[in-house]
């Protein structure tokens, strides 16, 4: 993969709204814009949405050169594949010394760089419409948009307009529920749920590549443990909740691996999440869930016997008593990478386009003081070699595979957030991050963010 093509696929690592829509509808709150005089007989009109800015500053290493050379003969031993770590932007260089103290051609390179930038969820402004069909059917319509804040000539690669994230009907009644259009997928949905509750709902996290957002914004706690969910079209069916328990099954559109030899695609993509509630007493309440998909991918103008199948399976808990909340889980699977499923990028795939397998864990905790919440958070997620990956080049005189490519990344993260009103919140939060590949290369960077958001 081309530099260049591989940092379009980092900065998506940002399109990760995901948890603002994929967050419980409970953390958003709605504010009603007209309602009918009688019921069934008009429509209401409701808005939701957040708006924020941040302060962020990173520092630490830059990503591994592209190629890394041996340090006293100056040959190179390896190429090392871009995807993982920050991205390539703001980066200084500087080279390391012999053991004679004379300069070598090894090359480090160095970040240092502040931004203005949107938070973990971006700004979000949701409009819905609602209208009773009878006494025990209900109808919505919801689109949202994202946007980011952004400077122009910070947009290296980017949306012209804003996102439209969500567009979506859904019929509700004692059956269950019916959804058709675009929302919030469900694989891996209670991970990002635990990250928007509990570590970065209010505030940035990862900030992906430093430079460009990609017309996204940040990433929270992904790519670090948790892997997100991601926005999709389809048609998701929610049974009604019994003794706590409730079954959600949706069909997407299947999603190409494109550069990959397996970009073709056939069926729609089934998902699933199953849940179960229990509250605690008056001391607070315990959520569980279990979720995976499936999607099978084909060779173009090959038969359909020559196919991959990309999958995984998310599992996890949330548990709150009193002050306290806690939340842990993990993600496996296979062509899962490192962001979402079906992002294509070397963490995906190998050179032969064989799918890699992924998995990852996290664990959060918060505590809910009032008008202030003390949060952190810890994950990490890790790709699995193959066998091209650990085969030695018959060239290489060092004895390496012609590649080094992504072996894991961790994070741990903290933040503080104080609530000045039910509308307004400030956040103070930290990150750090460690990013590993297979020949020994490593980045590691801290990541300081502060900033203010508004929600309705």
């Amino acid at each position: 993969m081309e530099r260049k093509s591989a940092r379009r696929t980092l900065t998506a690592l940002s399109c990760l709204a995901l948890a603002t829509l994929a967050a419980p509808r409970a953390a958003r709150a709605e504010e009603s814009l007209s309602k009918p005089e009688k019921p069934g007989e008009g429509w209401e009109f409701y808005t939701d949405g957040r708006i924020q800015s941040f302060f962020s500053w990173a520092v630490g290493d830059g990503t591994p050169p592209a190629t890394t050379n041996d340090l006293e003969t100056g040959l190179p031993r390896h190429q090392v594949l871009p995807t993982g770590g920050t991205g390539t932007a703001d980066q200084s260089s500087s080279f390391l010394r012999k053991a004679d103290g004379s300069l070598s051609n090894v090359q480090v390179n160095h970040l240092n760089t502040m931004r203005v930038r949107s938070g973990f969820t971006g700004n979000v402004v949701g409009l819905g419409v609602r209208r009773q069909l009878n006494d025990w059917t209900k109808v919505t319509g919801y689109i949202s948009v994202t946007s980011i804040v952004d400077s122009q000539s910070q947009k290296k690669y980017f949306q012209s307009v804003p996102d439209v994230r969500e567009g979506y009907l859904m019929i509700q009644g004692p059956w269950g529920s019916f959804l058709a259009g675009r929302t919030a997928v469900l694989f891996n949905r209670g991970a990002v749920q635990a990250d928007f509750l509990y570590l970065h709902g209010y505030g940035v996290g990862f900030p992906g590549d430093l430079v460009s957002a990609g017309g996204f914004p940040t990433a929270g706690q992904i790519g670090y443990g948790v892997l997100a969910n991601g926005f999709g079209a389809g048609f998701v069916y929610s049974t009604p909740t019994l003794a706590g328990i409730q079954l959600n099954t949706g069909l997407y559109d299947p999603a190409s691996l494109t550069g990959s030899t397996i970009e073709r695609t056939k069926y729609l993509r089934p998902e699933f999440e199953l849940t179960a509630d229990e509250p605690l007493g008056a001391l607070g309440k315990t959520h569980v869930y279990l979720n995976g998909g499936y999607q099978p991918n084909y060779q173009q103008s090959k038969t359909d016997d020559t196919k991959q199948n990309l999958y995984g399976l998310g599992y996890g808990a949330r548990v709150e008593l009193g002050p306290v909340h806690v939340a842990g889980g993990g993600h496996w699977g296979k062509g899962l990478g490192l962001a979402y499923p079906s992002l294509p990028s070397d963490a995906v795939y190998d050179a032969q386009s064989k799918l890699r397998e992924t998995d990852g864990f996290y664990f959060m905790g918060q505590l809910a003081l009032g008008r202030v919440d003390i949060n952190a958070g810890f994950g990490q997620t890790r790709i699995k070699l193959t066998a091209t990956d650990r085969t030695a080049d018959p060239g290489n005189m060092f004895g390496d595979p012609a590649q080094s490519v992504i072996k894991s990344q961790t994070g741990i993260s903290g933040a503080v957030v104080v609530h000045a009103a039910q509308w307004l919140h400030f956040d103070v939060d930290v990150m750090h991050t460690d990013a590993k590949w297979s020949l020994g290369e490593r980045q590691q960077n801290m990541f300081y963010n502060a900033g203010t958001t508004i929600t309705w």
